[in-house]
């Protein structure tokens, strides 16, 4: 009798051990504290990349976790930069921000406006990622690790979050949005934005891809055009009619005087780390040029007269947008406005 108890005493033991150790596990694979954050599982959703002024709704990937040691080093190889990745506060490198930390924050263009090298000076400068509505199928921002495209969109551990839809859609038209009223709009020259979104589309997404000139005519190119002179200008409106924290940044003062335009979008996001380290900035100056996401030409055509005006018009409407605001206007004097078939950079 006696042995059938300790029999039992020893199995209720085991069993006792046992359920104890699968909660410590479970707490420790769940901990976000201790530094891993557990994506939203959920299929995969495509995003529609040739009608980008929808509300992307894209999940991201299934039980994909995102952990304190993924660091990025974007300047391997630079002796005097190689070192920097970012820790949670900001001591070194590329990674997140801490967990809930960082509010919403739109980095909004129209697609071909020149985005993904703006993710870079800011990543560069910052040392925290920046995410995206388009989720981790959207190729990385530059060679090597990166694994900011991974994020939930809703993780507050990201600086700024690419979108290229509306800040609302309807039913919801005129409410704050999911970035309640945050984002920094990125404007390009639309005739620049015409020709570098068509060769990433009809190259199949590649984001260094071109097309012949020769195919940028008949019935498809007249759709493309007709598409982007009218959304260029909405995407644009209705962007700076819905944000009330944040600013307008142009691509082409960006490439001009890089430091100054890349402080005034840091400042216009609430970044708590003012000034910006210099060194991380020298570093994001020194690489600034770097080709891994850049096209070596870009072919165009030459625009007929009614879609030269028409282009023409859209910009009018977006200047006439920005100035009730009261924003800084487009800087029309660095503006190309071309109507020749040279072959530029992106």
């Amino acid at each position: 009798m006696l042995a059938l108890q300790c029999r039992h005493f020893y199995f209720l033991g085991v069993l006792l051990f046992g359920l104890s150790l699968t909660m410590v596990m479970t707490f420790r694979s769940t901990n976000i504290n201790g530094g891993v954050v557990v994506v939203d599982s959920g299929q995969n959703q495509t995003s529609n990349r040739t009608n980008p002024n929808q509300t992307s709704t894209t999940s991201q990937p299934s039980s994909q976790q995102l952990v304190e040691g993924q660091v990025s080093y974007p300047w391997i190889g630079d002796p005097t930069c190689q070192h920097f990745p970012v820790q949670y506060r900001m001591c070194v490198g590329l990674q997140f921000a801490k967990n809930k930390t960082r509010p919403k924050w739109a980095l909004t263009s129209f697609p071909g406006s020149g985005v993904t090298w703006t993710r870079q000076l800011i990543e560069g400068a910052t040392g925290i990622y920046t995410g995206t509505v388009y989720g981790p199928d959207e190729p990385n921002i530059l060679d090597g690790n990166h694994h900011g495209n991974q994020a939930d969109t809703d993780c507050g551990c990201t600086i700024l979050i690419k979108d290229h839809g509306y800040p609302e859609t309807y039913p919801f038209v005129g409410t704050a949005g999911p970035y309640q009223n945050r984002g920094i709009l990125l404007i390009r020259n639309p005739f620049d934005a015409l020709f570098t979104f068509v060769h990433f589309l009809w190259s199949g997404n590649d984001q260094k891809g071109t097309v012949s000139p020769d195919l940028l005519t008949g019935p498809e190119w007249e759709d493309h055009f007709a598409y982007v002179s009218k959304e260029w200008a909405e995407h644009a409106i209705r962007w700076i009619h819905n944000i009330r924290n944040g600013t307008v940044v142009f691509y082409e003062l960006l490439l001009r005087d890089t430091e100054a335009e890349l402080n005034r979008l840091l400042r216009a996001v609430n970044l708590s780390i003012d000034p910006v380290d210099p060194e991380r900035m020298r570093c994001t100056l020194q690489h600034k040029n770097r080709t891994d996401r850049k096209r070596s030409v870009k072919p165009r055509i030459p625009l007929t007269p009614e879609q030269y005006s028409k282009m023409l018009g859209s910009i009018k409407r977006v200047q006439d947008s920005l100035r009730n605001k009261g924003w800084p206007l487009l800087p029309l004097h660095l503006y190309n406005l071309h109507n020749g078939d040279d072959e530029e950079s992106l």
